[in-house]
């Protein structure tokens, strides 16, 4: 079984070094934000979880000539994170996307279509798309309440700081190895 996700990765660096720079000034707030690393940062469309060896291929192809090949066609998107907001009490602190939201959409109708018309994978509950970047989380038992409102105060500073773009060519299946030091990604690919 491999467990695996369907994403739009971020590329960009001075994006991802905007972020970084935030993500730093947060976790010194909260030791104990877990932030997700510059080299993971991505946008899901699809969590798949466990899936067979014989099924990853398949879906892989699907997403190729169905999905990148008829609607991305070679061509980039331009998309921007702009402004920080937060999940379930500041449990989760996620970035915005900004751009054509209804195309992404179609994108990922269309995945929840194919999938389940030719392979019986289940859709998820949730049909609409909402794109955010999760930068980290912060597990409520795990707060520092000392400086807590100063980390609040950080995060609505943020609400319309724009973090730079995030274009979009692609999706791409993903595998995902969980270890004691937090999940590594990889491209799957066949």
């Amino acid at each position: 079984m491999i467990r695996s996700f369907i994403a739009l990765e971020l590329k960009e660096n001075s994006t991802i070094e905007n972020i970084t720079t935030l993500t730093s000034r947060l976790k010194k707030n909260q030791p104990n934000l877990k932030l997700v690393k510059p080299e993971n940062l991505h946008m899901t469309v699809k969590f798949l979880g466990n899936i067979s060896e014989l099924l990853a291929p398949q879906i892989y192809e699907i997403l190729k000539t169905e999905i990148n090949e008829k609607h991305f066609q070679g061509k980039e998107f331009k998309y921007y994170l702009k402004g920080v907001g937060q999940f379930n009490r500041f449990s989760v602190i996620w970035l915005k996307l900004i751009g054509d939201i209804p195309f992404l959409q179609t994108i990922k109708d269309s995945v929840e279509d194919l999938l389940n018309i030719r392979l019986n994978v289940d859709r998820d509950k949730r049909t609409q798309f909402k794109p955010h970047l999760t930068i980290g989380r912060l597990r409520k038992e795990k707060i520092n309440y000392k400086t807590f409102d100063i980390f609040k105060k950080l995060v609505n500073e943020n609400k319309n700081v724009e973090f730079g773009p995030f274009n979009i060519s692609q999706i791409k299946l993903k595998k995902s190895e969980l270890t004691p030091k937090g999940p590594i990604y990889s491209d799957l690919e066949f």
